[in-house]
């Protein structure tokens, strides 16, 4: 499956919204480069200032997505630092999270009839809990903005902080979210049931948290190697 990108931007697009498209841009084209690019390549690459493209790299080595090489110096003086995407994202992190993620995922398998509705609540159960946590924090409450499109910035800033490199794509009648990384990879490989049904019911519960009108369709996984979509649909609300 091939979807075009979206380049126009909204007016009203929110700061968060951006900042995942960029970083879903750069890890695209850093991902596209094995040998690793520098800044002012990757800036050529995507059309973003090299002082923004600092900005959104610090973010995706924090996260653990990217890595620091020297490249090959073409002359005398110091080789030229460059980017590459990490050989070993699908596996373990910093810490050996993927241990007690696949120990939990053996259990919900061996006990649930329907692991992958187990796991959808889980998600949808952590996503409220993140949305009545920050309300608490930020003191909105009542005041926090609603509707379809401020639903979209949280669902798109809950993804980005989670590690999914989200890029969003409005539509009239909804929205489709890619997602370029999946913080479950290596586990949802040989089974996709728990780490998908997750990643679908963290969406549901940020869409229901935030009072969206509208539902998440559909998730499919691994469009590409690296590439998981999915479909939103807005509803009318009169």
């Amino acid at each position: 499956m091939t979807m075009s990108r979206v380049s126009a931007r909204e007016p009203g697009e929110s700061a968060a919204r951006r900042a995942g498209e960029r970083r879903a841009d750069l890890l695209a084209a850093i991902t596209a480069a094995p040998r690793g690019l520098g800044i002012r390549a990757l800036a050529e690459a995507t059309g973003i200032h090299e002082n923004t493209v600092r900005f959104h790299l610090g973010r995706l080595l924090d996260d653990g997505l990217v890595e620091r090489q020297r490249g090959v110096s073409s002359g005398p003086g110091r080789p030229p630092l460059t980017f590459v995407a990490r050989r070993d994202r699908e596996g373990a992190g910093r810490d050996n999270y993927e241990l007690i993620a696949a120990v939990l995922t053996g259990l919900v398998d061996s006990t649930s009839a329907e692991p992958g509705v187990l796991a959808q609540e889980a998600g949808r159960v952590w996503a409220r809990r993140q949305a009545a946590s920050r309300s608490d924090v930020q003191g909105q409450g009542a005041d926090a903005p609603s509707g379809w499109d401020a639903a979209l910035d949280e669902l798109t800033r809950v993804l980005d902080d989670a590690g999914f490199a989200p890029e969003l794509q409005s539509a009239p009648d909804g929205a489709t979210v890619r997602v370029h990384n999946c913080p479950f990879l290596s586990i949802a490989r040989s089974d996709q049931a728990v780490p998908c049904g997750v990643h679908l019911g963290l969406m549901e519960g940020v869409l229901e948290a935030a009072g969206a009108p509208g539902t998440v369709d559909q998730l499919v996984p691994f469009v590409t190697p690296t590439l998981c979509v999915a479909h939103l649909s807005a509803q009318d609300v009169t």
